[in-house]
């Protein structure tokens, strides 16, 4: 039994947990892929692994603390919700042009078709959340 209504109302759904260790990022990002592919939903999976790594790498390079990504699709909309320990929402901050890092909300809010910051249904945290179509 899934325990989050947005899963649980979901065509189909994905759940992968990572530590917090840099490398995980990239199997983020395959077994996103693959779970698109899966799902034939490739179309999405470019934008969809640039801003799940966004949100992943915030997550581990911030709280340091594993990491939740709940991707799932209803009615061909696509979201994926990245959930870490950390009750701080992320702020957006006004990058320079030689800066290495602070993009991600930006790009995130370029890319998808709305996205959001909730509470953690279980436990300390948040979840950021974005969908495409």
């Amino acid at each position: 039994m899934c325990e989050d209504p947005q899963l649980a109302t979901a065509d189909w759904w994905y759940t992968l947990r990572i530590p917090a260790q840099p490398w995980m990022i990239g199997i983020v990002r395959s077994s996103l892929r693959l779970a698109l592919q899966q799902h034939g939903r490739l179309d999405l999976a470019d934008t969809a692994c640039l801003l799940v790594t966004e949100l992943v790498t915030n997550g581990v390079v911030h709280t340091k603390s594993p990491v939740t990504v709940d991707l799932s699709c209803r009615s061909r909309i696509l979201r994926v919700d990245v959930h870490d320990t950390s009750p701080e929402v992320p702020a957006r901050v006004n990058a320079g042009w030689d800066d290495e890092s602070g993009r991600g909300l930006t790009l995130i809010d370029s890319c998808a078709r709305a996205w959001g910051v909730r509470p953690a249904a279980q436990g300390p945290g948040k979840a950021v959340w974005f969908t495409l179509h």
